[in-house]
């Protein structure tokens, strides 16, 4: 075999899968979608304090806060759009049949396909807090440290729905299908949960969608602490609510736990999938 005709390494073949994931991604509908919701959601908070008679907070923290408070909606967005049809793609449409006959190994495929939906959902990200933050420098001439923590969780998160998604993806047998369960999961269904259990005066640390909150609550100064609120009842009684802040560390051990757990599980079932007729 000549030089010429030699097998490019994993790593090349990997680089190459990612480069034309990422091409897919910037010539998608999708994206625009997402740049779309980015502009609205930066607009309407931009607009609506002045539009009540309200002033921005003076404080750079609290204002950035308005913007960051609404990241784990991105995300899942960001993830259901871009990320939750990645895999089972390949079988719905068939594409598989071309792909997988080629010297190119499965798990070359997947690394290449999960680093491009990491980098387009990391650089949507980049952009939303980027223009946040220069809105925010503009109107209060500075920026909170906090930010770039925030920031770095938002990214550590996407890395754990992503991980999440493929996992969907790698089950599924339709795009429809995974992009509506991925979308439902993190939306309704885990909040929900996290509702109920918090009702129960149980803390959900396992879950994806509390331990989300650190990307917030971080902004705060001093970092807010768990407190049951006693409210006096008519007649006597009373009724408590707990009201439950996700730790830090604890939030990131969390997110680790999803990206290995599901990436693990996506991985194992991707390679052992076969095409069906």
């Amino acid at each position: 075999m000549t030089d010429s005709n030699k097998i490019p390494s994993d790593l090349n073949q990997m680089m190459t899968v990612t480069r034309y994931e990422f091409l897919k991604y910037l010539r998608s509908k999708r994206l625009l979608g997402i740049f779309v919701l980015e502009f609205l959601m930066i607009a309407l908070i931009m607009i609506v304090p002045p539009a009540l008679g309200r002033d921005y907070p003076e404080d750079p923290a609290e204002f950035s806060q308005l913007f960051i408070q609404w990241v784990w909606f991105l995300i899942i967005v960001g993830t259901t759009l871009l990320a939750s049809d990645s895999l089972v793609s390949e079988f719905q449409n068939r594409t598989g049949y071309l792909i997988f006959p080629n010297p190119v190994k499965r798990g070359v495929l997947f690394a290449g396909k999960f680093l491009a939906s990491i980098g387009i959902i990391s650089a949507a990200l980049g952009v939303f807090y980027g223009v946040s933050s220069v809105l925010v420098f503009a109107i209060n001439g500075g920026l909170s440290d906090l930010t770039a923590s925030s920031f770095g969780l938002a990214i550590l998160f996407a890395i754990a729905a992503v991980s999440v998604a493929y996992l969907i993806s790698a089950v599924m047998k339709g795009s429809t299908g995974a992009l509506v369960l991925t979308f439902a999961l993190f939306f309704p269904i885990l909040l929900i949960a996290d509702g109920i259990l918090t009702f129960a005066k149980v803390k959900p640390d396992f879950s994806i969608s509390f331990a989300s909150g650190a990307i917030n609550y971080i902004m705060e100064t001093p970092y807010p602490k768990d407190f049951v609120q006693t409210i006096d009842l008519p007649g006597g009684g009373v009724f408590e609510i707990a009201n439950y802040y996700p730790d830090v560390t604890t939030a990131i051990l969390v997110a680790i736990a999803y990206i290995v757990i599901s990436l693990l599980l996506a991985f194992v079932i991707f390679s052992r999938r076969e095409m069906s007729a």
